[in-house]
C-alpha cells in the first residue's frame, strides 16, 4: 500500500471541498493508498484526506438511491449533493461508472507543497515528504532515484 496518492482536481476542487467527495472514471490503475492529496492549478496541494469509504456507481443511473442505500445517511446526502452539483456544472464524461471517494480532512498543508514540475497524472508521495514543511516536494519515484 502507498502512503499518499495525489490526484489532479482541477475545476472540481470547489465541490470536492464542499461535499468532501472526489470522483473519477472507473476503472483506473491506481494503487491503494492510505491518504489522498488533491492538486489545484499549478500542482499545489493544501489538504491531506483520509478515505472514509469508496463506492463505484453510475452517477446518471435513475436508480441512484438503490445503488447507495447501503451507505449511512450522511454519505448518501453528500453523494447526492455532489452528483447533482457536478452534473449541473462540470459534468460527468461518457464513461458510465465512476469511483467516488468519501473523504475526511486529515491535515491541512499550510506550506502548500507542490512538485518542481506539474503533471496531469496521478502520482504518489510519502507522508513525511508532504508534511515536511517544504514547498517543493519530491514524488515517491524521485526519492528512490536519490
Amino acid at each position: 500500500m502507498k502512503e499518499v496518492i495525489s490526484l489532479p482536481a482541477g475545476r472540481t476542487q470547489k465541490i470536492i471541498q464542499k461535499y468532501l467527495i472526489h470522483a473519477h472514471p472507473h476503472p483506473r490503475p491506481y494503487k491503494e493508498a492510505e491518504f489522498v492529496a488533491l492538486r489545484k492549478k499549478g500542482g499545489i496541494m493544501d489538504t491531506l484526506y483520509n478515505v472514509q469509504h469508496e463506492v463505484v456507481l453510475c452517477p446518471r443511473n435513475e436508480n441512484l438511491n438503490e445503488q447507495i442505500n447501503h451507505l449511512n445517511e450522511n454519505f448518501q446526502e453528500r453523494l447526492k449533493g455532489y452528483i447533482q452539483e457536478r452534473s449541473n456544472t462540470f459534468g460527468f464524461d461518457e464513461k458510465e461508472e465512476y469511483k467516488f471517494y468519501l473523504l475526511e480532512i486529515k491535515r491541512y498543508l499550510n506550506h502548500l507543497p507542490r512538485t518542481a514540475t506539474t503533471s496531469q497524472a496521478h502520482t504518489y508521495f510519502t507522508f513525511n515528504e508532504l508534511t515536511s514543511g517544504r514547498q517543493i516536494v519530491l514524488r515517491e519515484s524521485e526519492m528512490k532515484k536519490q
